[in-house]
């Protein structure tokens, strides 16, 4: 048996017992001659890692586990990819103490400002909480430096999935209870940026069964933001045009596609800052009023993805029509400002083919009366 000490995110209790597959109990300690050091990645502060420094000082507050065991140390261990094992001197009720502490390994982060963890349960603690029970799902399918590479990913899911909580009318569809569906395996199938998860699983029927067993694989993605800025003055809004994947894969002879303004809604973000951010990024717009639109899965079937979106009133002078997009994710941008009445048209023709701009210039088309009397 192995005592621990902890200093960083195994410090909040409900995420560490996610690590362990059971409840501890935590013990505060104190690592002397030590700090707690945000852990700086290429932009900026990890919101998963932390760093130990030797520095003069009080010293680094945590807690100490006793007794952990081998499957204990090796759970530990994946989480903790990055790091390695060594054994420090805390102090445990002033009393001295030996206990192995993982600490990042030379060169992988740099350090920045002092960490709390009070200030990072407050921010992250629900979200990495959840993304925690898919990264250890993980393990003994994925090598752990994959596993860490995709953290970042299983943090926006995770923010998709707490999401996903809220509650939803049901007053024609059935009123869903929590033993409705019963999963009997949940394999990953592919882990990237995106991931595809195979699932066997039972759901109440309609006649008050149960179904027999369903093979069923999700492609799993993130919540996304998609919004049309509008302009109730001039009655023109600004679309984007890019090159997308989806559509070269199908064999489109144009995968050149006219959307609206669109992004992944980060772990740490609601979906109206995404939507500011994203419009910022993409088209060099700063939007005024937002006006939430329909919210919904483009793809139920096999995709987790769901739609937030929104109109947004913003000025579209000429100058709006620009290339944008960031240089850092591949993304190449051309804004067009048009005409409301040219947007509809080319709905008519199908020159605008995807579903998000469909359903926003459907959405604005609604609300275009009104907004152009105020």
């Amino acid at each position: 048996m192995v005592d621990a000490f902890f200093y960083g995110t195994l410090c909040h209790p409900p995420l560490l017992a996610e690590v362990l597959g059971r409840r501890v109990d935590l013990i505060p300690a104190v690592l002397p001659g030590h700090a707690v050091r945000q852990a700086l990645g290429p932009a900026g502060p990890l919101p998963f890692a932390v760093l130990m420094s030797a520095e003069a000082g009080s010293g680094a507050a945590g807690a100490v586990v006793r007794g952990l065991d081998a499957q204990d140390l090796a759970r530990i261990a994946y989480y903790e990819a990055g790091y390695t094992a060594q054994t420090v001197a805390v102090q445990v009720a002033d009393a001295p103490a030996m206990a192995r502490a993982w600490l990042a390994e030379p060169g992988r982060w740099q350090p920045g400002a002092p960490w709390s963890l009070a200030d990072w349960q407050g921010r992250w603690a629900a979200v990495a909480t959840e993304a925690v029970r898919d990264y250890m799902a993980g393990m003994g399918q994925i090598a752990p430096d994959q596993a860490l590479a995709r953290y970042p990913m299983l943090l926006v899911r995770a923010a998709s999935r707490l999401r996903a909580r809220d509650v939803r009318p049901a007053t024609l569809r059935r009123a869903a209870s929590p033993l409705d569906v019963a999963v009997q395996d949940r394999r990953l199938a592919y882990a990237r940026f995106f991931a595809v998860e195979d699932y066997r699983l039972t759901h109440r029927s309609f006649d008050g069964g149960q179904s027999p067993v369903l093979d069923r694989a999700a492609f799993v993605s993130c919540d996304a933001v998609v919004v049309l800025p509008y302009d109730p003055v001039t009655d023109r809004v600004l679309v984007v045009e890019q090159f997308r994947t989806g559509a070269f894969a199908r064999g489109d002879l144009n995968p050149w596609l006219i959307e609206p303004v669109a992004g992944r809604i980060d772990a740490d973000e609601t979906p109206e800052a995404a939507a500011r951010r994203e419009a910022a990024e993409e088209a060099g717009l700063t939007l005024g009023r937002l006006i939430a639109g329909p919210g919904y899965y483009p793809s139920p079937g096999a995709k987790t993805e769901y739609i937030y979106s929104f109109v947004a009133l913003a000025d579209l002078p000429d100058t709006a029509a620009r290339l944008g997009g960031m240089a850092c994710e591949g993304e190449d941008i051309r804004a067009h400002v048009i005409a409301f009445d040219r947007l509809m048209a080319l709905v008519e023709t199908g020159e605008v083919n995807n579903a998000t701009l469909l359903v926003l210039a459907l959405w604005l088309a609604r609300l275009r009366p009104d907004l152009r009397r105020a």
